[in-house]
């Protein structure tokens, strides 16, 4: 739990410390923030640089996946107690070995929920991240093409990009 505690101190201070960036143009959104509110709660940071529609799927992720791993944690430790008792009171091999296969199908599905749920965090932070440096990102319909005549071609191919 401590060493929990200090990872999680260390990406703070790390986003801290990559959010201070100088610009020419001050940015809206503050990068370090959103990640912030990312780490507090997956999906928070999207809804800080309102990206609304990404809010549901990080935070039900982390929450369908939060919910498995405690489910399969329960069911592993309910079978391992049972895979005990049966070794302990001589049950068959058969049963045994059922016992065995499903604490251990409990456990894989227990670790798979644990990486997922850790995938979709971090996911959450660096979008949120993505998310507050490119809120200011000029996404107009500046650049144009045609095709028609021009003072020296009577049919040329025209672009014309403004910034």
């Amino acid at each position: 739990m401590r060493s929990l505690s200090i990872l999680f101190i260390l990406v703070i201070a790390s986003c801290a410390a990559i959010g201070k960036a100088d610009s020419a143009k001050p940015m809206t959104k503050n990068p370090t923030t959103a990640v912030i509110y990312s780490l507090c709660l997956p999906g928070l940071g999207q809804a800080y640089t309102e990206n609304f529609w990404k809010v549901p799927l990080f935070t039900g992720t982390a929450i369908v996946t939060g919910w498995l791993f405690f489910r399969n944690n329960a069911d592993f430790n309910n079978t391992s107690d049972l895979y005990d008792q049966a070794r302990a009171s001589g049950a068959s091999a058969e049963t045994t070995a059922l016992l065995l296969r499903q604490r251990e199908a409990f456990r894989d599905n227990r670790d798979l929920s644990g990486v997922i749920f850790l995938l979709a965090y971090g996911l959450a932070a660096v979008d949120a991240y993505v998310g507050a440096h490119l809120y200011d990102f000029d996404v107009s319909d500046d650049v144009s093409m045609g095709i028609g005549p021009t003072r020296t071609h009577l049919l040329a191919l025209n672009m014309s990009v403004s910034f």
